[in-house]
């Protein structure tokens, strides 16, 4: 792996766990036009069952506690990251562990953008969405990354890091947040 993909998930990593900030390979870009609604983008674009809207949504609106509860209970309210990730929101889950657990969502990049920068991920589809994976170990703990299409321009990101975390593990726990996340944005 290339150091430029390598560095910012080894970093979200360490972030993430340590309840801290958190940074992500990539800084989000304003919204755009949508285009009409389509089953699908341009050829070889994402798929996108139901276009969504981001103008408007608070980040820290898009998952809730309930829908966190499967990590663990909030330790303390969502806060706004703006700081390291454009409209991003952290949320310090206490998962039993002294840190606690850090899930990041954010309306963010074009999907395209993503999976060029994150060349070794890859794509699965939920709720007929692409939805753009990037996992990567790091010392003792895994990172993963999830970006789904929502429009032609921009994605949600849901973002989180495990202690000796398996991808397989950790989708499971974020394909619920990646629905939930969705269902709370407008349709276009």
């Amino acid at each position: 792996m290339t150091g430029s993909r390598t560095a910012p998930l080894v970093a979200l990593a360490l972030l993430l766990t340590a309840g801290c900030s958190y940074t992500i390979n990539g800084t989000a870009v304003p919204d755009a036009p949508v285009a009409p609604p389509t089953t699908t983008s341009a050829p070889g674009g994402p798929q996108i069952a139901r276009p969504r809207t981001v103008v408007g949504v608070e980040p820290c609106g898009l998952l809730t506690a309930d829908d966190l509860k499967s990590i663990g209970p909030l330790k303390k309210e969502p806060a706004r990251k703006d700081d390291v990730i454009q409209e991003s929101c952290q949320y310090l889950l206490d998962d039993g562990s002294t840190a606690g657990r850090t899930v990041v969502a954010a309306l963010y990049q074009k999907y395209e953008q993503v999976r060029s920068r994150q060349s070794k991920g890859h794509e699965l589809v939920v709720e007929g969405h692409s939805t753009w994976v990037y996992c990567e170990p790091g010392g003792t703990e895994t990172a993963c990354t999830a970006t789904l299409a929502v429009n032609t321009n921009r994605s949600v990101l849901v973002a989180m890091a495990q202690p000796g975390g398996a991808e397989e593990q950790m989708l499971a726990v974020m394909r619920p947040l990646l629905k939930a996340a969705l269902n709370r944005l407008p349709a276009a």
